[in-house]
C-alpha cells in the first residue's frame, strides 16, 4: 500500500486506534522519523548483506538513501538529533516500512516502542516485554507463545573460560547465528580445518599504524568509511586476529564443550536460572563467579516480569536465542503466533545498548525496544 493508504488503515482500524492510546498512556511520544533515510547507518550497523534488501535511491548531492526500512534506527537518530543523547525518553511508532523479503510484501505496516536513557535495565526490560504482551492483545492475540534469550548470560560464560580476548570477541559476536557460531567451536575444539584469510595474513606482522593505512587504503577503493560500524583501526585489528586463526589457534575443547553445554539449555524461563546455575556449578568456581551478576540480573527481570502479571512458566528461555548484531547486548524476547504456519516472530525486541554510541553518542545510552509486524497480524501491506 502507498504510504497515504497506509494512513487511511490506521485512522479507520480501531485495534490499531487502541494500540496508540495504550502506548500515549504509558508516557510514549508517537514520532514519524523521515521515510526516505540515509543508507549507511543501516549498512553499518547491520552489515552490507541489509543492502540487497533496501529500495535505494540518490539525493541530488549523491548521497545514498534508502526507503525506511525499519524504525528503531530512524528513531534514535531523531533522539540524537533533538537533545542529549543520554536523556530519557519514550518513543513510539506506527506505519510504514520499505523491505525487499523471502515471503510478505515489501511495503508494510510496522508498530512499536523504545525505551531510551533508562538507567534500571532489568525494570525497563520487564515493562518492554508486558508491553508488548499488552500490544499484542489489544491486536487480538491473546496466547502468543514467548521465547527470551540473554546475551549478557552468554557473554559472562565465555569471558570466563581461559580463552584469548579474540576468541572471546569472536564467539560473542557470531551469538545468536548458529551456523557460524558452531563453526567457530569447531575451529574451537580443533575439529575443523584451518582457515585461510589471505588479507588477514598481509596484516599479522604489520605495526599497527601501518595495518590501519592499508585498510583505509581499502576501504577507500572501495568507497566506505566503516564497515559494520567499524572504522579501519578496529577493522586492521580484527584481520590481524583472523590472521592469528589461520595461522592456527591453539584449540581448547573443554571450552569448546562447556560453550556448546550451556547453548543446548532450553526450559520454562522459572526453571532456567536453576539450570543455568546447575551448569555454572558444575563448569567450576570460575564459570560460576562471573555468570553471578548477569544471572541475578535475570531473576530480578523474571520478579519484575511477575509483579506486571507476566509469569515466568508463560515464558521459554532458551540459551543459543541472539541476533548476530553487534548492538544488541542482554534480554532479548519474540513472540510468535501458534495459529501462524510459517512459524514467522510476530513481535520482536531486546536491550541494544551499543546502538546509540555506534550512531555518534559520546557515551554509552542504555536503549531496549519492540517492534510489531502488523502485516503478520492481519494488518495489510503491498509485494
Amino acid at each position: 500500500m502507498a504510504p497515504t493508504a497506509a494512513i487511511g488503515v490506521l485512522e479507520a482500524d480501531a485495534r490499531l486506534a487502541r494500540l496508540r492510546g495504550l502506548l500515549e498512556a504509558a508516557g510514549h511520544a508517537f514520532v514519524e522519523p523521515a521515510v526516505l533515510q540515509p543508507v549507511e547507518p543501516f549498512v553499518d550497523l547491520a552489515g552490507e548483506d541489509l543492502r540487497r534488501r533496501l529500495f535505494l535511491t540518490s539525493a541530488a548531492d549523491g548521497r545514498e538513501l534508502c526507503l525506511r526500512p525499519d524504525y528503531t534506527i530512524p528513531v534514535c537518530r531523531l533522539h540524537l538529533d533533538t537533545g542529549a543523547a543520554g536523556r530519557q525518553a519514550r518513543y513510539a511508532y506506527l506505519g510504514p516500512v520499505f523491505r525487499q523479503r523471502p515471503q510478505g510484501p515489501s511495503e508494510f505496516l510496522q508498530a512499536g516502542a523504545e525505551w531510551l536513557g533508562y538507567a534500571d535495565e532489568e525494570a525497563t526490560d520487564a515493562e518492554a516485554l508486558a508491553r508488548a504482551l499488552e500490544a499484542a492483545a489489544v491486536l487480538g492475540l491473546d496466547r502468543p507463545t514467548v521465547r527470551i534469550g540473554d546475551e549478557a548470560l552468554f557473554a559472562a560464560v565465555v569471558g570466563a573460560l581461559e580463552l584469548s580476548d579474540a576468541w572471546r570477541r569472536r564467539l560473542t559476536a557470531l551469538f545468536g547465528d548458529g551456523d557460524r557460531l558452531s563453526a567457530a567451536l569447531d575451529r574451537l575444539d580443533g575439529t575443523a580445518a584451518p582457515e585461510r584469510v589471505a588479507v588477514a595474513g598481509a596484516l599479522a606482522f604489520a605495526e599497527p599504524e601501518t595495518a590501519r593505512a592499508l585498510v583505509e587504503d581499502m576501504l577507500s577503493i572501495a568507497g566506505l568509511s566503516t564497515v559494520g560500524g567499524r572504522g579501519a583501526g578496529e577493522i586492521a585489528e580484527r584481520l590481524a586476529e583472523q590472521a592469528a586463526f589461520a595461522a592456527g589457534a591453539r584449540p581448547a575443547p573443554e571450552a569448546a564443550a562447556l560453550i556448546r553445554r550451556y547453548l543446548a539449555i532450553a526450559a520454562p524461563a522459572d526453571t532456567a536460572g536453576d539450570a543455568v546455575a546447575a551448569f555454572a556449578h558444575e563448569a567450576g568456581s570460575g564459570v560460576s563467579a562471573a555468570l553471578a551478576p548477569a544471572l541475578d540480573a535475570f531473576r530480578r527481570r523474571l520478579g519484575l516480569l511477575a509483579e506486571r502479571g507476566v509469569a515466568a512458566s508463560w515464558l521459554t528461555f532458551e540459551a543459543s536465542f541472539g541476533r548476530p548484531l553487534d548492538y544488541y547486548t542482554g534480554f532479548m524476547f519474540e513472540l510468535y503466533d501458534p495459529a501462524r504456519p510459517d512459524g514467522a516472530q510476530v513481535v520482536g525486541g531486546g536491550r541494544y545498548d551499543r546502538m546509540l554510541t555506534l550512531l555518534g553518542a559520546d557515551t554509552p545510552v542504555p536503549a531496549v525496544g519492540f517492534s510489531v509486524w502488523l502485516d503478520r497480524l492481519g494488518f495489510g501491506g503491498r509485494a
